[in-house]
């Protein structure tokens, strides 16, 4: 991943309020904190260099709160910023200051820097805060001197208020030469785009309060996307972040007599040039493993291709660097790709460096986008993280799209049989088809079983099916071989699993390791979605075969079922060939935006319905048994036809 920027924020601090304990009486929150003053103030010098000194007064209202900040943590680049604290103390709820003590706010290496520290100097600032408690304040002040740009000329602020965060008085100044080029974008926040030119200066004032967070959603894009933000960017165009980052990577993947002799040996035997590239894919995927390792601009420049094949590690540009450099030695052109894995389909409004935290490779001769991070992605495929995201190809100096998640790669598929014996005993086999974004994890996953936890993890799938069983998995192909496709099937049984002794109805078994669509609708529970979301388009199918022993009879199945609208489509068909009863279920997604936008609120009716109506499908019963074995009360019959409630 490249270089996260600097967050006091913890990861977790918007977790749900703790419980109170036995006997006391909870009081009423509606959040665990809130920022009761935040002023951010930056200084940009001709040459992009910068200073911010931030301040933060944080409310925390419930021990899950306390939790979450009783320790601050401030990355920054030992070689490139200066990092101060200025000042530290906790304001208890009785009004008493209490200070952080100058031992209580130390230095520690960062995780990358501790894994491999010949290459890392990203250090991190710890403040541990004393006497907390709910209804305390914890206050601190810092000063950041970035002495070197990112790239030269470049500037970039990017801040966003989170909607389900708590502001009562936040503060951003911006003050730059006025001659120095600023480009800013700013979404529901009281300021001006606009500079005031006072003193040869440019500068900009922002406020912003929320006094009422919104409540978590079921469905949320990245905060960023609808949340007041504010942006700005010395640069003024795409372009001009691909040549800065060129400056550095072009260099780095320079063609040594090893990687040539590499190269070489790794595609002996093969003429197809395609594969080849996939044959040089393969080996960085498998061999280079992933280490985030920085040193001085290291998060966005890339170390020599000769270095990450020396040490064997390196991290995302690092993969891109060596695999660009292998295909030059064959004559395949690649260019470097910095995408925001994950971070949706949309673009900031302005060339903003930190929506990119990942690199890829771009081989134009074919077309691909390839991600040699990733050791369970077959050549050509992507994480779904990767897919339908906005990039920039730094050595074409242009922006693109990678692979939309379509029908095609986002399809999950399973066909699994239900076999009972006159005693109610099961067995059966789930059987998968993968595609791209199931086969990589499921590759990932699989390939961490051994005789120690094999048998753990069989039992983990047969537990989260709900049966009370056993099975095993049976692979298909080997995980590590990435010439391949990759599959497996789950074998199970249970014992005892229904009583076909009498009259009674049966839902559809979960299917052991596959999670069924039947589960979609826990993710729309709410009536309502407040803010905008994304919904891929996708097809999953279930196919099931129930096949009872020629002694119980076949009462009735359900009816068959079908639901449409804007969200996509669901149907349900039964059908019975003797004993044999088979169910397939087909859910079809729509991107209901389009590929390249997020949802509305005013879309998630539909899609809450539509689910509902998936979920409903699965209420379907076979009813089965001999009737003249019950009650000869006509009431206590069952009906022909089994209900579909």
């Amino acid at each position: 991943m490249l270089l996260t920027l600097l967050t006091a924020e913890p990861a977790h601090a918007a977790t749900a309020a703790a419980p109170a304990p036995a006997g006391e009486k909870k009081s009423e929150v509606n959040n665990d904190f809130s920022y009761q003053r935040l002023r951010a103030d930056y200084e940009v010098r001709a040459d992009a260099s910068s200073t911010v000194t931030e301040s933060h007064e944080i409310l925390l209202k419930t021990k899950a709160a306390v939790e979450g900040f009783s320790q601050i943590h401030l990355s920054y680049s030992e070689k490139m910023e200066a990092l101060e604290v200025l000042s530290a103390y906790t304001l208890a709820a009785d009004g008493r200051r209490h200070d952080v003590a100058p031992e209580r706010i130390y230095t520690q290496e960062s995780h990358a820097s501790a894994a491999a520290p010949i290459y890392a100097d990203q250090k991190v600032r710890v403040i541990v805060f004393p006497n907390l408690a709910p209804g305390a304040r914890l206050v601190y002040q810092t000063r950041l001197k970035r002495n070197i740009p990112h790239f030269p000329g470049y500037f970039g602020l990017w801040q966003t208020f989170s909607v389900f965060a708590q502001y009562e008085d936040a503060e951003v100044t911006l003050t730059a030469p006025a001659d120095l080029p600023i480009h800013v974008f700013t979404r529901d926040v009281h300021g001006s785009n606009s500079p005031r030119l006072r003193d040869g200066k440019a500068h900009w004032h922002w406020r912003y309060q929320r006094h009422e967070p919104l409540k978590a959603q079921s469905l949320a894009a990245p905060a960023w996307t609808f949340s007041p933000t504010i942006m700005a960017s010395t640069f003024g165009d795409w372009a001009q972040l691909a040549r800065a980052y060129q400056l550095k990577a072009k260099p780095a993947a320079q063609v040594t007599p090893a990687i040539e002799a590499l190269a070489q040996q790794l595609t002996a035997g093969i003429d197809d040039r395609q594969a080849q590239a996939a044959a040089l894919y393969r080996w960085v995927a498998q061999n280079i493993r992933y280490v985030a390792v920085y040193l001085g601009n290291g998060g966005l420049e890339p170390n020599t291709a000769q270095s990450v094949l020396d040490h064997r590690y390196g991290d995302c540009k690092d993969h891109v660097v060596l695999l660009e450099a292998l295909l030059a030695a064959k004559g395949i052109a690649s260019s470097p790709v910095l995408i925001g894995a994950g971070a949706g389909p949309l673009l900031p409004n302005i060339p903003l460096l930190g929506h990119f935290n990942h690199a890829i490779s771009y081989l134009p001769e074919f077309d691909l986008h390839v991600d040699a991070t990733s050791p369970w992605a077959r050549f050509g495929q992507l994480p779904m993280e990767d897919l339908g995201a906005p990039v920039l190809h730094t050595q074409q100096e242009r922006l693109a799209r990678t692979p939309h998640n379509d029908h095609l790669r986002n399809h999950k598929a399973v066909t699994v049989e239900f076999i009972f014996d006159e005693l109610g005993n099961m067995h059966g086999q789930s059987k998968f088809q993968l595609s791209d974004i199931a086969e990589i994890p499921l590759r990932g996953y699989l390939s961490q079983l051994n005789s120690q936890n094999l048998a753990l993890a069989e039992q983990g799938i047969m537990a989260d099916s709900g049966i009370d069983g056993e099975g095993r998995i049976e692979m298909l192909a080997d995980p590590f071989d990435l010439s391949r496709p990759f599959n497996f099937n789950y074998v199970f049984q249970a014992q005892d699993y229904v009583d076909l002794s009498m009259v009674g109805g049966m839902v559809l078994p979960r299917p052991p390791g596959h999670q069924s669509l039947r589960t979609l609708a826990a993710n729309s529970a709410a009536p309502a979605n407040a803010t905008p979301f994304l919904v891929d388009a996708g097809l999953q199918e279930e196919t099931y075969h129930v096949e009872f022993p020629s002694s119980v009879p076949i009462i009735s199945i359900p009816a068959d079922r079908e639901f449409r609208n804007a969200a996509g489509e669901y149907r349900v068909q039964w059908t019975r060939q003797g004993q044999r009863v088979t169910a397939h279920h087909r859910l079809e997604l729509n991107a209901m935006r389009g590929k390249a936008a997020l949802c509305q609120p005013e879309d998630y009716p539909a899609l809450r319905a539509l689910f509902q109506q998936a979920h409903r499908g699965f209420r379907g019963q076979i009813v089965y048994g001999r009737l003249a074995s019950q009650d000869t009360d006509p009431a206590a019959a069952p009906s022909s036809r089994a209900a579909s409630r």
